[in-house]
């Protein structure tokens, strides 16, 4: 099978912009910022194959399409003075491609969105029960949103590590399709050091996406929406930080933030630096870049770009 060069670029995913007093006031910080826009690292990797398990962890069938690792997004911990970004990974036409769910091509041939959390790789500082449960109410708090009716539901466990991007990255996982939207447990930090350097200090959760090609190694759009078709979405947590469970750093928080990554929203908010260095967003929104305090409801920005999202789904 021909090799795919993936590169991965890092583009900064919000604008360092803030009313004029706020920018002539940290102009300075906010340079310095922008000046860590782009880091490069060179990934040579083929296609990965699909296949698809039950909960016993046998292979029921190896489906007819591959899968192309094009993106991560990150979250960033409070108090960091770098930015939540998008790492763009494959190297392959315009870095801004646009992509989304197709009920069209869903893997489990349904058009329900599924999610998975795996229980063999869990917190440090939390019991198992605890993470499962913020995880859980998030992915409920998304599903509750009236303007949409996804269908959300958790898919069994299996008796293995899962994780395509682990497994690329050289960490023990099953490389399968369990969900549309599978949270892989907690990481140690040098797995964040593959997205930025230093990444383990200040990277809090990162959203992996793949995208689906045909067997020419085109990228599919079945609905012909002018976006490329998601397969999937793997989701993992630094186990470099002290979770907690209702203050910094809240997993719950971090999980509802991630889990609108796995369905298909971007990073919102204007930043500005304060006196003090933290890191301000206006509005402030489940989805900023950073994290900026316990936020477990979803409203205004993120329900906003959830309903336009998901709004018409499945007829999209």
């Amino acid at each position: 099978m021909k090799k795919i060069t993936f590169l991965s670029v890092i583009a900064s995913a919000v604008c360092m912009i803030s009313c004029q007093s706020d920018e002539n006031m940290f102009g300075d910080d906010l340079a310095k910022l922008e000046e860590q826009e782009v880091v490069y690292l060179n990934l040579d990797l083929e296609p990965v194959s699909i296949n698809r398990v039950n909960s016993t962890a046998r292979i029921k069938e190896r489906l007819p399409y591959s899968l192309r690792l094009h993106s991560a997004e990150f979250v960033t911990a409070p108090g960091s003075a770098k930015m939540g970004k998008t790492v763009i990974f494959s190297d392959r036409g315009n870095k801004q491609l646009d992509f989304d769910f197709s009920p069209l091509v869903s893997l489990d041939g349904s058009s329900n969105i599924s999610y998975y959390v795996d229980r063999m790789r869990p917190a440090s500082t939390l019991p198992l029960l605890q993470t499962e449960a913020a995880i859980e109410s998030a992915a409920n708090m998304w599903e509750n949103v009236k303007c949409s009716d996804l269908g959300l539901s958790r898919v069994a466990n299996i008796t293995d590590p899962i994780g395509i991007a682990a497994s690329i990255l050289g960490f023990p996982s099953a490389e399968v399709y369990i969900a549309d939207v599978n949270h892989s447990g907690w990481m140690p930090g040098l797995f964040f050091e593959f997205l930025e350097p230093g990444g383990s200090d200040f990277i809090l959760g990162v959203t992996f996406t793949f995208l689906l090609q045909d067997e020419h190694g085109n990228l599919i759009d079945t609905n012909n929406d002018g976006k490329f078709d998601v397969a999937l979405r793997e989701i993992y947590y630094n186990d470099n930080f002290d979770w907690n469970h209702g203050k910094d750093i809240d997993v719950e928080t971090v999980a509802l933030h991630e889990m609108g990554h796995g369905l298909s929203q971007a990073h919102f908010g204007k930043a500005f630096i304060k006196k003090n260095g933290q890191i301000k967003f206006a509005p402030k929104a489940v989805m900023n870049a950073a994290y900026s305090g316990v936020q477990t409801q979803i409203s205004g920005t993120d329900q906003g770009g959830h309903c336009s999202i998901w709004g018409n789904w499945p007829n999209k």
